[in-house]
């Protein structure tokens, strides 16, 4: 999580006092950043891949764990990508990530 509608919502719910959990697929330094700029005692970070299922699942045991029992768990989805800047060139390799987290991501 680094750009856009998760950020600002991630921004907004610490701000409302919410503690939040922010996933990230592969740039910690990003979501270290995004920690920092929130507050570190209201948000922390989770590696995941947000196109596994498995690793979706695997996302609340750091949550239970940071936190205690989630009350409530507000899920916010907004995981998607879009790479491509030519339909036309693209390979199967190019879509297939594509599709995996725009259709399996919370």
């Amino acid at each position: 999580m680094s750009l856009g509608i998760g950020k600002a919502t991630a921004i907004r719910l610490a701000q409302d006092g919410a503690s939040v959990m922010i996933n990230y697929a592969s740039d910690l330094t990003c979501a270290d950043k995004l920690v920092k700029l929130i507050d570190e005692n209201r948000v922390f970070a989770v590696q995941a891949d947000a196109g596994s299922v498995s690793d979706i699942l695997t996302m609340a045991d750091p949550t239970v764990q940071h936190y205690g029992r989630p009350d409530p768990l507000i899920p916010i989805p907004n995981a998607g990508i879009s790479p491509m800047k030519d339909l036309k060139t693209a390979s199967e390799d190019n879509f297939d990530p594509i599709v995996k987290l725009n259709t399996k991501g919370p």
